[in-house]
């Protein structure tokens, strides 16, 4: 069979010109001869020849091109098997008319009459006109069309527009955009900030932050919130809200990522039972008989003041202003003065109270009215001012440990494992909670819980309406304390607890989950007192650490 190409002399073909041929319209190639069939249309009409030398089988393939038949043909390879398949169903889905393939082309001149006309009618639509035949034309156009669009009308899509015009905020009014901004978290309102000077200044509204700061999750004690107030406050009285935010921000950030400057103060010759505090001094008492004040505002880790007058150790402080009730392991308790100018400072003795016939071991001081627990298993009530003893609690089978009242009520907690709710006027006892396994050491309350902490490892939860435990913080289920707790404090966000293991720890008292570990003594700690912005701790290993979160 004879597959050469049959080229007669009346036959129409086409040379090359330089680097350049004619092409051929869909009607030219009709009025030419036949042209062979290729190879792919060989595999499909089922034509071709195995046996056909691979030169005769690319030049047939490559007969479809009007190209000079001298020309060394090019050389190609056939695809893999596997493609073959695909060939052959792709080639059988072609029309047969190959005019289909091609779309007509407009006349240049035919194609510049039809432009200008449409150029013409375009001009005489309305914006509303205009709009819709642009909408229309978007979908009759390609890829191509679109690139070509992005780039021409890249920096003319605003052309004219007024400043802002994308800006929804910038063109409602300031009390709708505030309005806006008030439902955004703190750290979105910042970012907003950064857009652009109107937002800026929106953004930058003082009722917004005050807004902010007043939400609960950022609120301070009263003390610590008048003092920032009063810091932050303008030239013109007006109270600087973003910055008082910003502070109380930073503060609860490194609350919660353990962020803190810590200080170490020494001189104690044994272990650091009790610590206060206030604006810029800690008193501890220890077990080496001895009472230390110490400036939080030097750098210097001694002491600047030591009280002495106790016989045996002392077990526990109450420090309001410059009046401080010690108790301690002689039985008595001391009311002390303690009086500190830039020039010079006193320590007066001012009354003795004597009545315990053990250890005093806890105390507490609200108003003119002492409260203290013993190891002679009683829960004794003083007059501050003369040191009298104004009535006596019996009900505890061991020795008190912990004590806690109000104006109302008087909380304590024994070795006897119970915690008792007595009335202050009357001294009845008018509920005793039991659950704690051991001792309860430690204890503290508010309108409507109590917290307490025990030998047994473990803090509890109690309902103080109807005593029933509502929660326990043990270290298998909320990753507690392995050690005793010795000591807790509380206010309405928080909960701090130290113990045995050397660790403190911090809760969220809404979900009783622990927040932060802190790590820093080298034994066991037994007692701490904290505010929004520090911790003050003490421990078996002599010292008295300051944990400030404010200066991170």
């Amino acid at each position: 069979m004879d597959l050469s190409p049959d080229i007669s002399p009346g036959s129409q073909h086409v040379t090359r010109s330089g680097s350049h041929a004619r092409s051929r319209s869909v009607s030219d190639l009709s009025r030419v001869s036949p042209m062979p069939e290729t190879v792919n249309e060989a595999i499909v009409n089922g034509t071709y020849d195995k046996n056909l030398n691979k030169e005769t089988a690319i030049n047939r393939n490559n007969a479809s091109a009007p190209v000079c038949w001298s020309e060394q043909p090019r050389k190609s390879y056939s695809l893999p098997h596997r493609y073959k398949a695909q060939i052959i169903g792709a080639c059988r889905a072609l029309p047969q008319d190959y005019s289909a393939l091609t779309t007509p082309i407009v006349k240049p001149s035919e194609f510049k009459q039809q432009f200008m006309s449409m150029r013409q009618w375009f001009n005489r639509f309305s914006d509303e006109q205009k709009n819709m035949v642009l909408a229309e034309l978007l979908e009759h156009i390609g890829p191509i069309q679109l690139h070509l669009l992005s780039v021409a009308i890249g920096g003319r899509l605003h052309h004219g527009c007024p400043p802002n015009c994308e800006d929804t905020i910038g063109w409602f009014p300031p009390a709708l955009g505030l309005t806006i901004f008030s439902y955004l978290d703190p750290v979105s309102l910042a970012r907003a900030s950064q857009v652009c000077r109107k937002w800026h200044s929106l953004a930058s509204h003082n009722c917004l932050w005050r807004h902010l700061s007043q939400q609960r999750k950022w609120q301070l004690s009263p003390s610590s919130n008048q003092k920032q107030l009063s810091q932050c406050t303008r030239q013109d009285g007006s109270v600087d809200w973003k910055q008082v935010f910003v502070e109380r921000y930073r503060l609860h950030r490194n609350w919660l990522g353990a962020h803190c400057h810590v200080r170490t103060f020494e001189g104690h010759t044994e272990g650091v039972s009790c610590v206060q505090f206030d604006d810029h001094r800690i008193v501890s008492g220890s077990h080496d008989n001895t009472i230390k004040v110490w400036n939080m505002r030097t750098n210097s880790k001694w002491s600047v003041q030591t009280l002495v007058g106790h016989s045996n150790m002392v077990r526990c402080l109450h420090l309001s202003g410059n009046r401080l009730v010690s108790g301690s392991a002689d039985a008595t308790i001391k009311v002390w003065d303690v009086e500190e100018t830039s020039q010079w400072s006193s320590i007066n003795c001012k009354v003795t109270m004597i009545g315990h016939s053990s250890t005093v071991r806890c105390l507490q001081v609200v108003g003119e009215r002492v409260v203290s627990g013993s190891y002679d298993h009683l829960v004794k009530v003083w007059a501050l001012s003369s040191g009298e003893c104004l009535r006596t609690l019996a009900g505890h089978q061991e020795p008190v440990l912990t004590v806690a009242f109000d104006n109302d009520k008087i909380i304590s907690g024994a070795a006897d494992k119970t915690i008792k709710v007595w009335q202050l006027e009357s001294g009845q006892c008018q509920k005793t909670l039991v659950g704690h396994e051991d001792g309860v050491t430690t204890l503290t309350f508010d309108q409507t819980t109590i917290i307490s902490g025990s030998l047994d490892c473990t803090i509890r939860l109690w309902s103080l309406v109807t005593g029933q435990c509502v929660g326990v913080l043990d270290w298998m289920s909320s990753e507690g304390h392995t050690g005793v707790i010795r000591c807790l404090a509380a206010d309405s966000r928080r909960i701090v607890s130290a113990s045995d293991d050397k660790t403190i720890k911090v809760w969220d008292r809404d979900t009783c989950r622990r927040l932060v570990t802190l790590r820093n003594h080298t034994d066991g700690v037994t007692c701490l007192a904290f505010n929004d912005h520090v911790i003050v701790s003490g421990s078996y290993d002599k010292t008295v650490k300051l944990w400030d979160f404010s200066v991170c």
